[in-house]
């Protein structure tokens, strides 16, 4: 119960930063953002890093 209302803060005090963020920013120099940039609870998923054959490595790499 003390969890779920802590996620609830943080999801309005996020919602509060998201809005000021977006209302200072720049449009021509950076993107928006969201509430889940700031937040702690939220998911956050990360891209798997391409996997890459040492011969590509070693081509690109190596002079011949």
């Amino acid at each position: 119960m003390a969890e779920e209302a802590g996620r609830d803060e943080w999801n309005r005090t996020t919602a509060l930063m998201a809005l000021v963020v977006n209302i200072m920013r720049d449009p021509q120099k950076g993107k928006s953002v969201t509430p889940d940039d700031f937040n702690p609870y939220a998911v956050k998923v990360h891209k798997p890093i391409p996997i890459v054959p040492l011969t590509v490595l070693r081509d690109v790499f190596v002079k011949k």
